[in-house]
């Protein structure tokens, strides 16, 4: 059975369903006729038929994720005055310089007071302070309003992008927010937000800025609190990658703790369990985004076929990821995080042997001393490959300097997060043992902040692209993929696996 072409016949119905306003019953009514093509035709032609039942059913997974708006959603009091709504935070709020975004499932609602049950979900801007946790009960005042959908063709669709994630009312201006006695049980979340956050005072105690905002962005995955100047240069130079938490990260905390296994003697299977639970934890610890879980659960299919002795395939792997990541919310599957890392990890894939290969005739690479840089250049252009087209279509910014500073930058990444890891255990152990591990920890990162912003001084650093319609960016990638199809030696091979 290809598993390759099954995972991608359900990614390609859950994009149909998404994109062409097509009723649940037709998607049912195609996987009934493409289920009895599974028993009908020839086995050579069964594979097809399969494909196109996995497509039909994950345009019926997408329909049936689809929410219900009833007669008590919050989205009636949309044009309300004043509002009092009360409920539970929902997941962990995302916070940066001026506020936090906190979601809340309603409970109940109503104007002046007069609350009835209600449902739904709502955006909520509030202050920085004081910080909020999944589980804490709020009540709050404020005037609702509906996100602001696109107003043109290709603009970036709010309403679609918070529909995505089951949110249909903001709230930006809130008049009072007071917190109840009463807590929703949030299954451990709240324990780890709140110690995040301390992790998150502690390192602020143990670097100066924008050493600090640096370790935070690496080991929490917070990017709050980073200066603009250095966020503006971290952009420039193309490294914004290192600033959050993505498959690179696991590998590096998948490393360390295969040497400590290795230096301990735990058998396989011992090793395998206590790495599964750390990496999880590690995944929950730092927000837990699609990217993050994609992360962790390709990591941890990885380690299972290693210790099972199996041979790890990657296309395998990072499409059963994906496949699963969808299956749970088909949603994910438009978040831009979410994709960026995907077409990422793709594209070292399918060209991080090209290129390497391409590399190794550059005589200057080729001293061994250079081993570090040349690995380093090979991960940065193959990852570009596939990412940049989508980067463009977003974001309109073309880095020239983004190969330099990822020579520079990206194999001291690592030191830098295991040195500020030892550091910020160290301080929560004891104050002053971590603060003599931060002089340590202080050399890398100032190393990363300080390249970054020393090569996003010129002028030509980086170049503004115009914008381009979807079907260009469409076009871009069916070239690329029919030219590592006709390229790619062993493309036999990915047929029949």
């Amino acid at each position: 059975m290809n598993l390759i072409r099954l995972a991608l016949g359900w990614l390609i119905g859950i994009t149909l369903a998404g994109v062409v306003a097509l009723p649940l019953h037709w998607f049912a009514l195609a996987a009934g006729a493409a289920g009895v093509g599974v028993v009908v035709v020839h086995r050579r032609w069964r594979w097809v038929a399969l494909a196109a039942m996995c497509l039909a059913l994950g345009g019926m997974r997408y329909h049936v994720a689809q929410p219900l708006l009833g007669p008590h959603h919050i989205e009636r009091w949309a044009s309300a005055d004043e509002v009092m709504l009360v409920g539970g935070v929902a997941e962990e709020p995302r916070r940066d310089d001026t506020g936090q975004q906190v979601v809340i499932s309603v409970s109940h609602a109503g104007p002046d007071g007069q609350l009835a049950p209600a449902e739904g979900r709502v955006l909520v801007r509030a202050p920085p302070y004081p910080p909020y946790y999944p589980g804490d009960r709020l009540q709050i005042s404020g005037r609702l309003t509906l996100p602001r959908p696109a107003q043109r063709p290709g603009e970036f669709d709010y309403r679609a992008y918070l529909a995505r994630r089951n949110i249909f009312v903001l709230l930006n201006q809130p008049t009072t927010i007071k917190t109840l006695a009463a807590r929703e049980p949030a299954w451990g979340l709240a324990q780890i937000s709140q110690f995040r956050e301390q992790c998150r005072r502690t390192v602020l105690r143990l670097l100066p800025e924008p050493q600090a905002a640096l370790a935070i962005g690496i080991l929490l995955g917070i990017q709050a609190g980073l200066p603009e100047a250095a966020r503006t240069a971290f952009a420039t130079t193309g490294t914004s990658h290192i600033l959050v938490v993505s498959g690179w990260n696991f590998t590096i905390v998948a490393a360390a703790l295969a040497a400590l296994a290795k230096l301990t003697r735990l058998r396989p299977w011992s090793a395998f369990w206590l790495s599964l639970a750390v990496m999880w934890i590690y995944a929950g610890f730092t927000g837990a985004s699609a990217a993050v879980v994609r992360a962790a659960m390709m990591a941890s299919l990885a380690l299972l076929a290693r210790t099972a002795e199996r041979q790890s395939e990657p296309w395998r792997l990072l499409l059963t990821t994906c496949w699963l990541l969808t299956l749970i919310n088909p949603h994910t599957l438009w978040d831009l995080g979410f994709q960026l890392s995907v077409l990422a990890t793709a594209s070292l894939f399918a060209f991080g042997k090209p290129v390497e290969h391409w590399l190794d005739g550059v005589r200057w690479l080729a001293h061994p001393a250079l081993a570090a840089v040349r690995e380093a250049l090979t991960a940065t252009l193959a990852a570009q490959v596939l990412t940049m087209p989508l980067m463009l279509y977003h974001f309109g910014n073309l880095s020239l300097v983004a190969p330099l500073a990822n020579i520079l930058i990206v194999p001291v990444v690592p030191v830098a997060m295991l040195l500020g890891m030892a550091a910020l255990i160290g301080g929560l152990i004891w104050l002053p043992l971590g603060q003599w591990l931060a002089i340590i920890a202080w050399l890398p990162l100032s190393w990363i902040s300080n390249t970054a912003l020393v090569l996003a001084q010129p002028a030509w650093a980086a170049l503004a692209v115009p914008s381009f319609p979807l079907w260009l960016l469409l076009a871009g990638y069916a070239l690329i993929g029919g030219y590592w199809l006709w390229r790619r030696p062993d493309r036999a091979d990915i047929r029949a696996s």
